[in-house]
C-alpha cells in the first residue's frame, strides 16, 4: 500500500516521500527579486523532511511581482542566488521545483513599471489599472516564461511549476469569468487554454523531454460564472498533451466582485473557509486525476495526518501539500512521517499570513512568532 513515506518519481526526478511544501509567498526576497539569507533559512528549515519543496511564485517579469519583495527570474543576475537556494533545499534531501508566475493586474504597484497586463481589462485591485494585452504582448509573455524556466534549470532546480491558478495572469486567461477576448486567445475553451499550451510547449521544447513540468490549476472557481470542473478537465487534457507531468490542483474557494475606493474589483481566495473540514478538496482532486491520468498534488488543510494518509492510501492522490501548517510549525512533515501528530503545533487558520501579505508586509504568523525561521 502506498503511504506518505513512499518514494515517487516524476519524469527524471525521484522524491523520497509524498509530502510537499507548496509555493507560499513570503515577501522575504530583496526588492530586486534576489535570494537573501532570510529566504535561504526559511526554505532550508522547511525542506528537511518533505519529498518536494516548491519555491514560491517567482516573477518572470519585474512588472508581474505578487508582492514588492517577490523572488524573480527575469534576468541572468538572479541565477547565482537561486543556485544557493537549490543547494540549501537539496542539502536537506528534498527535490526543488520553482513556481513561475506573472501576477497581471494583481501585481504589487510600482510607479516605475508598466503594469496590469490582463486578458480583458477586469480589475483585481483599485491601485492597478488593467491593460488588455495585445497578441504581441502575449508572445512576449511566452518568451518571459520560457527564459525564466531556462534560468531555473541552470540554477539547479529539478523542475518548474507554471502558475495557472488563483486569478493571476494565466488563470485569468483560463477563466470564462475574466477572459472575454474574441481573438485566438479567447472565446471558447480552446482559445482560453491557448496561452497556457503555448507556454508549456515552449518550455518543454527548450528544457528538454526529461525536465519535470508542473502546472498549478484551478479545478473550480466557486464564484458565479466561474470555472467549473468539466472545463478545467478539458484544459488539463490539452495542457498535458503539450508536455506537463504533474498537476498541482487548487481552486478559488470563495470570492466575488466588490467595490473598493469607488472601483469594482474581482476578489478571490484559495484558502478554504474555516468551517470547511480538512481534506475538503480531496474528492474533487481525485475525480480530476481519474479524468486526466497524470500525477496530482492535493491541497487544502492537509497537515492533518489521518486526512493526508486517506488521500494517498484510499483516494490515489500522489502527493499532498502542507502549506500554512508548515508556516507555523516547520517540523510538521517530520512529525507526520513519524506519526507524532500530537507534537504538531497546529495552525489555527487565523489567516494572519494572508493579511500580512495583503498589506505588502513580510509573511507573519500568529502561532509562530519566530518567522521567518
Amino acid at each position: 500500500m502506498t503511504g506518505l513515506d513512499s518514494p515517487i518519481s516524476i519524469n527524471s526526478v525521484k522524491m523520497r516521500n509524498r509530502l510537499v511544501f507548496p509555493p507560499i509567498t513570503t515577501n522575504y526576497a530583496t526588492q530586486d527579486g534576489f535570494v537573501n539569507q532570510t529566504i535561504l533559512d526559511f526554505y532550508e528549515k522547511r525542506s528537511k523532511s518533505v519529498g518536494l519543496t516548491i519555491v514560491e511564485a517567482t516573477a518572470v517579469n519585474a512588472a508581474g511581482r505578487i508582492v514588492p519583495n517577490s523572488l524573480g527570474l527575469w534576468n541572468n543576475d538572479q541565477i547565482h542566488g537561486m543556485q544557493g537556494l537549490t543547494d540549501a533545499i537539496h542539502k536537506k534531501g528534498a527535490a526543488a521545483v520553482i513556481q513561475l508566475n506573472h501576477a497581471g493586474p494583481r501585481s504589487a504597484p510600482d510607479k516605475n513599471l508598466v503594469q496590469g497586463f490582463s486578458p480583458s481589462g477586469i480589475a483585481f485591485r483599485p491601485d492597478i489599472e488593467p491593460i488588455i494585452m495585445s497578441q504581441q504582448d502575449i508572445h512576449q509573455l511566452v518568451e518571459n516564461f520560457t527564459t525564466a524556466a531556462l534560468r531555473a534549470k541552470q540554477a539547479g532546480f529539478d523542475g518548474v511549476e507554471i502558475h495557472g491558478a488563483h486569478f493571476y495572469l494565466l488563470s485569468q486567461f483560463l477563466s470564462p469569468l475574466t477572459n472575454k477576448r474574441s481573438d485566438p486567445y479567447g472565446g471558447d475553451i480552446n482559445g482560453r487554454v491557448r496561452l497556457a499550451v503555448d507556454i508549456v510547449q515552449s518550455i518543454r521544447e527548450k528544457c528538454g523531454p526529461e525536465y519535470p513540468l508542473f502546472f498549478r490549476i484551478n479545478v473550480e472557481e466557486r464564484i458565479k460564472d466561474g470555472l467549473i470542473l468539466e472545463e478545467s478537465v478539458e484544459y488539463a487534457r490539452q495542457i498535458a498533451a503539450a508536455g506537463v507531468d504533474v498537476f498541482d490542483v487548487s481552486l478559488i474557494a470563495q470570492g466575488g466582485f466588490k467595490t473598493i475606493s469607488g472601483k469594482t474589483v474581482l476578489l478571490g481566495s484559495s484558502a478554504l473557509p474555516k468551517e470547511k473540514p480538512s481534506g475538503d478538496n480531496i474528492s474533487l482532486t481525485s475525480t480530476f486525476k481519474k479524468e486526466i491520468g497524470l500525477p496530482v498534488i492535493a491541497v487544502g488543510k492537509l497537515g492533518d495526518l489521518s486526512t493526508a494518509l486517506h488521500a494517498v492510501e484510499k483516494e490515489d492522490i500522489d502527493m499532498v501539500a502542507v502549506g500554512r501548517q508548515m508556516i507555523c510549525d516547520p517540523d510538521t512533515a517530520g512529525k507526520m512521517l513519524a506519526q507524532k501528530e500530537e507534537e504538531i503545533i497546529k495552525c489555527d487558520e487565523c489567516l494572519a499570513c494572508f493579511a500580512s501579505l495583503g498589506k505588502s508586509k513580510p509573511l507573519k504568523c500568529k502561532v509562530n512568532p519566530d518567522l521567518p525561521f
